[in-house]
């Protein structure tokens, strides 16, 4: 049990009650500036021995924009929670459930098409030549903001967290402007995030040294199609776990704004769900209900109340408290997210590519994680997500229980819940395109004709086909990785120590009609949801063509993996080398995946497992891979990419929206 959980989760005491700190704390920050020092610098950050001061003030209504090259350092312990005057005893529970909500706010220094899913980042950097000294403080979001904002970075190294048409929505307006040139350093503490510490595309020459990263949620360093990196010495001593809800409560979160929308346009708008006509009302009511009812237990007690709000419970509670989708420390990929499967072969295109990484002496323990296998339902062809790319859910592979229907001698029939009600009146109403023209966009919608006819009666036959492999947006399970280097042309990883992981998840169901179009040429229907990779490198090569086994080519040298599990994995590699990667050596290795395992031949842990796509990899003789190594038979390039765009894969792994 974490201990955030353990005592209050038995007595329902508040939190407060046991604890003289209080789980939601006010931040008040005095600052008091002499003469000499009252002179605003860019961003209205007051200097301070040459650099510019942030404190708390700084980041009251929302993200703080670095739009102008110079020196920043913290000043403060920054706490990110803008706009919370949130009264839990008498705010409304439409106040609560569109909280922190930029668009809602109406601040036009936060543009409707980068903030469409919220305040995405403490600090925005996109600004060339910037440098960031934490200078001995930290920097995390509030507990209030981390769970009503789910996709979020403390740094995000670019003015939007995509680029141009990749993504749920266009996040861009005018021109994406990623950061050049940037360099973080501690000590100091990179704290408590939705998902990252830190996350980029397109960037150029980024160093981050000497900080700690801790109680994130996917990753402490999360960068895409990056030219120069270094990290390192930085510490990870953990990442988050007390995290209270499931994806399916982000679903929630911003499937509300088109409710609202239709609500506003069409407030007379009903249909039958589940035998029942409902009206927009009532289904916006129920959607916003369950939002404020989860917003105050986790803020009263940390957790989901079961005795008191039991379907909120079934809906979102999180029963390992650790994120329920990809999990990494540091993941460098090359163009676009890394949502696909793993990398076959690299980007023909060289501006795709990452390169000249190094990721050097940083110490990672005490992470664990947990991928929700959530199966999509497909019809004609495609995968059912809503307005804003989630998966519209009909099974619990927790529980192993249907969601939202019932099933009587193989007829299926639609019972519904607050967040399939939401999703497919709003699929409904799009079709009839009644939500007019606004901010929210509406692209990504999939929900079909049958799926909607069969929710109102009128389709009883229906019978869903689920899609396996895929998480609550659809990404492809590839289990967790501590560092992943993917789509790279050149890299060191050295001097790294990764111990004491361990994976929660269960083993996959069997109710599969086919396999996410997304995954890897061989791992197709290969499910991979508690395995785990201490280091994991794919579709990788030398610093150039000549793939000598010199200064030229890539490494994975001095690094000790120790102590990893996972009760229901198929495969524990301490390095998995995988695509068609070439020019690596790996030397001086010290990898012990488990004190009580020896080297078994047909068991899951690995010490080193090279696949049989890789070519030119180098393995000296002074490594000690304690559990073995796997070289599998070569398999010679194919005459073509395996996975063509348009196909089985997404141009540079775009979004898998309707795949």
């Amino acid at each position: 049990d974490h201990p955030f959980y353990s005592a209050q989760q038995k007595s329902h005491t508040p939190i407060a009650a046991n604890n003289p700190q209080p789980l939601i704390k006010t931040y008040v920050v005095t600052m008091k500036l002499s003469l000499l020092a009252s002179a605003l610098l860019v961003g209205s950050a007051a200097a301070q021995n040459g650099a510019q001061c942030l404190y708390n003030h700084h980041f009251a209504d929302g993200t703080f924009i670095i739009d102008q090259p110079g020196s920043y350092k913290l000043c403060d312990d920054i706490v990110f929670c803008p706009h919370n005057d949130i009264n839990i005893e008498t705010a409304s529970d439409e106040e609560i459930s569109q909280a922190f909500d930029p668009i809602e706010q109406g601040n036009p220094k936060y543009n409707n098409n980068e903030y469409a899913l919220g305040f995405f980042a403490a600090i925005a950097v996109q600004a060339d030549d910037v440098s960031l000294s934490l200078n001995g403080y930290s920097i995390a979001q509030c507990r209030e903001h981390a769970l009503m904002q789910r996709f979020f970075a403390v740094i995000e190294l670019a003015s939007a967290p995509f680029t141009p048409g990749i993504g749920p929505h266009n996040f861009v307006s005018t021109t994406f402007t990623p950061a050049k040139n940037f360099e973080l350093t501690g000590p100091g503490t990179i704290g408590l995030s939705s998902h990252h510490g830190i996350h980029g595309n397109e960037n150029e020459n980024v160093q981050i040294t000497g900080v700690t990263f801790k109680d994130f949620e996917v990753g402490a360093v999360s960068l895409n199609n990056v030219k120069g990196l270094e990290i390192k010495n930085c510490d990870i001593p953990n990442n988050r776990q007390d995290v209270p809800i499931l994806g399916s409560f982000s679903a929630a979160l911003k499937i509300r704004p088109y409710l609202k929308r239709l609500l506003e346009t069409n407030p007379d708008y009903s249909m039958t769900l589940g035998g029942t006509v409902k009206s927009v009302t009532d289904v916006y009511a129920t959607l916003v209900s369950h939002i404020a009812n989860v917003y105050k237990d986790v803020m009263q007690y940390g957790f989901i109340d079961q005795d008191a709000h039991p379907d909120e419970y079934q809906l979102y509670n999180n029963p390992n408290q650790v994120i329920d989708g990809p999990c990494y420390v540091f993941l460098v990929h090359g163009k676009g997210p890394a949502v696909g499967g793993f990398g076959e072969m690299q980007a023909t295109d060289i501006s795709a590519l990452s390169n000249n990484v190094d990721i050097l002496n940083n110490n990672a323990q005490n992470i664990k994680c947990f991928t929700n296998e959530v199966l999509a339902t497909v019809v004609d062809g495609f995968v059912q997500n809503d307005a804003r790319g989630a998966i519209m859910q009909f099974y619990n592979a927790l529980d192993e229980v249907y969601i939202g229907m019932v099933e009587t001698a193989g007829q299926y029939t639609y019972t519904g819940n607050a967040n399939l009600d939401a999703q497919i009146m709003v699929g409904k109403a799009l079709s009839q395109t009644l939500l007019g023209d606004n901010v929210l966009q509406t692209s990504t919608n999939s929900v079909g004709l049958p799926l909607v006819d069969w929710a109102e009666g009128n389709n009883p036959s229906f019978t869903p086909n689920f899609r396996c492999n895929g998480d609550s947006m659809h990404h492809v399970v590839k289990g967790s990785i501590m560092i992943r280097v993917e789509d790279c042309q050149g890299f060191h990883i050295k001097g790294n120590t990764i111990d004491n992981v361990e994976i929660l998840s269960k083993g996959p169901v069997e109710l599969c009609a086919d396999f996410h179009k997304g995954a890897s040429f061989l791992d197709g229907s290969d499910r991979m949801l508690a395995d785990l990779r201490g280091i994991s490198v794919a579709a990788v090569s030398a610093y150039d063509d000549s793939l000598s086994t010199g200064n030229d080519a890539s490494s994975i040298s001095h690094n000790t993996i120790t102590n990893l599990y996972s009760q229901s994995a198929n495969l524990i590699a301490g390095v998995d080398i995988q695509g068609f990667s070439e020019g690596v050596d790996i030397e001086n290795n010290y990898v012990n995946l488990d004190a009580n395992v020896g080297v078994v031949s047909d068991d899951k842990w690995v010490g080193l497992r090279i696949r049989q796509s890789a070519s030119a990899i180098f393995v000296k003789k002074n490594n000690n891979f304690v559990q073995g190594e796997i070289q599998e038979d070569r398999r010679k390039l194919p005459e073509y990419h395996p996975r063509p765009a348009g196909e089985t894969e997404w141009p540079n792994n775009g979004c898998p929206y309707g795949h």
